[in-house]
């Protein structure tokens, strides 16, 4: 159930990337590249 839990918070954590702007992603040290690369991986990964 852990493991569950852990990749679903991933994927949470990866969909809010997705929609951070371009400065919090600078702030972050990511840019739009990165964070879209990011944001489609999948939750088993």
């Amino acid at each position: 159930m852990e493991k569950v839990m852990t990749r679903a918070e991933l994927a949470r954590s990866r969909r809010q990337l997705a929609q951070l702007d371009e400065r919090l992603l600078r702030d972050i040290g990511l840019d739009r590249a990165t964070a879209r690369f990011e944001a489609g991986k999948g939750f088993w990964t």
